[in-house]
């Protein structure tokens, strides 16, 4: 259960984190759950579905779910019990996932090296079904890496869902977070809210 020390305490961590990360707020008034890094990138190149290539040196904008805002909007629904809420939780996570995409490409739109930016890419434990959202999901390169990640993922889900540990230990597939990324001019087609008018 997340209690008010536990948020207070996460959200100084969290303003900590946005300061060193050099993150970037997407729409901070609507509570945007996305928070973005625009920068050159420094892996192994991904080929999106539609053929976009992402290279060393080539900038893309690394998205970063606001795991404070997501804690949340679970502790606004803790109260609920059984199966058929922690299905509604989950539910509700990807409905505020997908609503928050025209805005985030807007921002992005708006952003100083827009015209540079060929790919979206995060890391995440919701990888399941965003191939229906257009994103290529792929393992995390590196077993330490991905280990790493995984980790600190972990820890971040048994913060934020209701049922902590509990959740963590019912999980039915095991958690291994992979990245997903989609070319910017699909996220476009798809997202973008002149599109969606």
């Amino acid at each position: 259960m997340i209690t008010g020390a536990f948020l207070a305490v996460w959200q100084w961590v969290d303003k900590l984190y946005y300061w060193v990360t050099r993150l970037q707020y997407v729409d901070r008034n609507h509570h945007n759950l996305f928070r973005v890094v625009v920068k050159p990138y420094r892996g192994e190149t991904l080929i999106t579905r539609d053929g976009v290539r992402l290279k060393k040196g080539d900038w893309y904008a690394k998205l970063h779910l606001h795991n404070f805002r997501i804690a949340q909007l679970l502790t606004q629904t803790s109260r609920r019990k059984g199966r058929r809420a922690e299905i509604g939780i989950e539910l509700m996570i990807l409905r505020q996932i997908r609503s928050s995409f025209p805005a985030l490409a807007e921002f992005l739109e708006r952003h100083p090296h827009s015209n540079r930016i060929q790919v979206l890419l995060g890391t995440t434990f919701l990888h399941s079904g965003s191939e229906y959202l257009g994103f290529d999901a792929r393992e995390i390169p590196g077993i330490i890496r991905m280990q790493l990640k995984a980790f600190f993922l972990k820890l971040i889900l048994v913060s934020c869902h209701p049922q902590g540990w509990k959740r963590l230990r019912n999980y039915k597939h095991p958690l291994i977070p992979k990245r997903v990324f989609i070319s910017r001019e699909e996220f476009n087609r798809r997202y973008s809210p002149a599109r969606l008018k």
